[in-house]
């Protein structure tokens, strides 16, 4: 995923308090944008976290500690729940079962319908 600068990072920010999460891809060149069908599905079993409190600043750190952590992704996923925000380097699947699937093997809880804008619990 390309560097996103920090008034898009703002965005993203804005997104988790205002619509409880975000979705965004990256086209080859490098500008951002929202998908609207597939399914999100991280593409790793380990968790970003942090403290929904937390300030701008650290929410930040975290985007750049991911997109630079998982470089090649295209597709970065954002929420907030119990108090906690995550974060999740993803890939956007086109069919439901492979995403399942692929959810399933990378010993995933959910991933999430683009489409319906609702989790599928697995």
């Amino acid at each position: 995923m390309s560097v996103l600068t920090t008034a898009a990072v703002a965005l993203l920010y804005d997104a988790l308090f205002l619509n409880g999460g975000f979705t965004i891809m990256s086209r080859l060149d490098g500008s951002t944008y929202t998908p609207t069908d597939g399914y999100a599905v991280s593409v790793t079993p380990n968790q970003h976290t942090m403290p929904a409190d937390a300030p701008f600043d650290v929410f930040a750190d975290l985007v750049r500690e991911v997109t630079d952590a998982y470089g090649d992704m295209n597709a970065l996923g954002g929420w907030m729940s119990d108090g906690v925000i995550y974060l999740d380097p993803v890939e956007v699947i086109s069919d439901q079962q492979s995403a399942v699937d692929a959810g399933l093997q990378r010993q995933q809880r959910a991933i999430f319908d683009l489409g319906t804008g609702t989790e599928i619990t697995l």
